[in-house]
């Protein structure tokens, strides 16, 4: 029963992970800021400058921001990964019980 359980959640987690992967646009890597062009148009001598600025939001991608341990966990890799492990598993131990 704990098995069929983990293949279900496994199953949720992937399609939930991938359903908010596609709703954040399908980055590659994850992003932790965004960032926001602003055009400022100067009245005096009438010309425009672009101002960027990096604001700090949270875009779920496929790989992680950088290559440390810390942040794996934050990418739709590690969870297609994660959940593609557990059910291999689980589905060996229902092979292997029956």
């Amino acid at each position: 029963m704990i098995w069929r359980t983990l293949i279900i959640t496994s199953i949720l987690a992937i399609l939930i992970g991938g359903g908010v992967w596609i709703k954040d646009g399908l980055q590659i890597y994850t992003k932790d800021r965004e960032e926001v062009v602003t055009i400022v148009k100067d009245e005096l001598f009438g010309t425009t400058t672009k101002k960027v600025e990096y604001v700090p939001a949270f875009k779920f991608g496929l790989l992680p921001v950088d290559s440390t341990v810390a942040d794996a966990p934050a990418c739709f890799g590690s969870v297609l990964g994660f959940s593609v492990v557990v059910i291999a598993f689980s589905w060996y131990k229902l092979r292997r019980k029956s």
